[in-house]
């Protein structure tokens, strides 16, 4: 994908053909090494114009997004991660709209934004926030790009208090956009942490570790709330 950059702008965005990028391997890779870390896509995705970015918390979501990018005529990527499915099991998967988030859980202390498989990160952080009796609203994300803010937005307005995870970068990924729809906004005094990957190259590790060493695990995102 990297590679291929300037087709994506030149031969489909430019056009705005109706082209469904699969992208495997997005963000921690574990074990394939440093050079494969799938972790800017999102960031320089999310300056082309006329492309639609998708990431699903599950296969069902996966599933859906793929029906839909087809049927959108548009250029879309979905960007989903090497391995299987997390341990959450969700309720629900409600059907795919342009640009529309998913509630996850509905929360009046905090609202956390996460995207693709960081979503399952989210459930795990709000369970164990409510044992401390912080009770967050989770949002799923669904789309970086056109990102759900009116959706966001609701939640901020409740909290004032917001977190994002995502599986990627931080510069330009979904923090940066929560940020932006936040700083354009008529909300004032929100407090921001953005959850992701430092800007550096990301060394050789398995997903544990590495999430662990930049502190996207469960435990340190809880600690930092």
């Amino acid at each position: 994908m990297q590679r291929g950059y300037d087709q994506l702008i030149h031969d489909i965005a430019i056009q705005d053909l109706p082209v469904t990028i699969c992208i495997d391997r997005a963000g921690i890779v574990g074990n394939d090494g440093e050079t494969h870390q799938g972790l800017f896509d999102l960031s320089f995705l999310s300056g082309i114009p006329n492309f639609i970015i998708m990431s699903p918390k599950n296969f069902e979501e996966l599933d859906k997004m793929l029906e839909f990018a087809i049927n959108l005529n548009k250029p879309v990527a979905i960007r989903y991660p090497r391995g299987g499915e997390g341990n959450i099991k969700f309720d629900k998967c409600e059907d795919i709209s342009l640009g529309k988030a998913e509630i996850i859980k509905e929360g009046k202390d905090i609202s956390i934004i996460a995207i693709g498989k960081m979503v399952d990160r989210a459930v795990e952080v709000s369970q164990l926030l409510e044992k401390n009796n912080i009770y967050a609203e989770i949002i799923n994300a669904r789309f970086l790009k056109p990102l759900d803010e009116k959706t966001i937005l609701n939640s901020v307005r409740k909290t004032k208090k917001v977190i994002t995870i995502e599986d990627g970068i931080l510069k330009g990924g979904l923090g940066t956009a929560v940020i932006e729809a936040i700083n354009n906004s008529d909300i004032k005094d929100v407090k921001v942490k953005t959850f992701g990957y430092d800007d550096c190259f990301v060394k050789h590790g398995s997903v544990k570790e590495l999430e662990k060493k930049y502190k996207l695990d469960a435990e340190n995102i809880v600690a930092k709330i």
